[in-house]
């Protein structure tokens, strides 16, 4: 089997923003709630939209935690992200083969271009589809839906890339191919139970899955 068209969730799959996110949380957390949670609470629930994940810490207050988590985790960005290791160099030969590249991130457009700019991702995508894209947010299939639009992907020859439980099931419910990434905060068992079509090690290893060598 061989893909033709590659969904890419960003954050904790194609570029480590774990340290940028979680000391944005613990920042914004300590801000508004003091000495409530740690580092350990925060984990569970990286992946979810940010808001929904505010109104989780502080029911009724999530645009205020969202504003102060912004303000922090933008002025850290570049200090703190990198691309995992061998993600330029696939992307890029995966483009010069021409297999179809797409971003799918709950995240703002703002720092998901920040992001790709930064670790020189760019020019080797098709489409970026954020959270200001689409009204439902993954596990919901709509951001594949759309990027699977924007690229005129075919979902029997489709492959869904991601971290998190939110990205296997978007992909499951949008009917394609699923890789849950090992170096995931979760760990591999944590996204074993959500049955995803492969457990990729690495970047070259998910090379090899695309191309079908």
């Amino acid at each position: 089997m061989t893909y033709s068209y590659v969904l890419y969730d960003l954050d904790g799959t194609l570029l480590d923003t774990n340290e940028l996110i979680i000391r944005s949380f613990e920042h914004t957390l300590e801000t508004h709630t003091p000495g409530q949670y740690t580092r350990a609470d925060i984990l569970p629930y990286m992946g979810e939209p940010l808001f929904q994940q505010m109104e989780r810490f502080a029911p009724g207050r999530s645009e205020e935690l969202v504003k102060t988590y912004r303000r922090y985790n933008i002025g850290q960005h570049d200090a703190l992200v990198v691309g995992f290791p061998h993600v330029q160099d696939v992307l890029r030969e995966l483009h010069e083969r021409g297999i179809k590249q797409a971003i799918v991130t709950s995240k703002m457009r703002l720092t998901t271009e920040m992001g790709l700019k930064l670790c020189g991702l760019t020019e080797y995508l098709d489409a970026v589809v954020t959270s200001d894209d689409v009204e439902h947010h993954k596990p919901h299939p709509e951001a594949l839906h759309k990027a699977m639009e924007l690229l005129g992907a075919d979902p029997a020859s489709t492959l869904m890339v991601g971290d998190s439980p939110y990205d296997i099931g978007a992909g499951h419910a949008a009917g394609v191919a699923t890789a849950g990434v090992k170096w995931s905060l979760r760990g591999e068992e944590g996204l074993r139970v959500h049955k995803p079509t492969y457990l990729v090690g690495d970047m070259l290893e998910l090379r090899k899955i695309i191309l079908g060598s």
